[in-house]
């Protein structure tokens, strides 16, 4: 099975002030990259809202968040 996908929304629990701070520097001229790398492991669970003729949302249940 073939799937795309334009966008991820990304529920960041724990780490989520480091890379809040990595953001903010981004944006003042630091010398960081413009994108960060990241692979998420999870597992479909069920489906988020109603297929709107484009796309169809569905929950993931994430066990790993990796990176680079």
């Amino acid at each position: 099975m073939k799937l795309q996908s334009d966008f991820v929304l990304l529920d960041v629990k724990h780490g989520r002030k480091q890379l809040d701070k990595i953001i903010e520097k981004r944006g003042k001229g630091h010398d960081l990259p413009e994108r960060i790398p990241v692979v998420i492991h999870g597992f479909i669970t069920g489906r988020h809202g109603y297929d709107d003729g484009i796309s169809q949302e569905f929950t993931v249940q994430v066990t790993k968040v990796e990176t680079s």
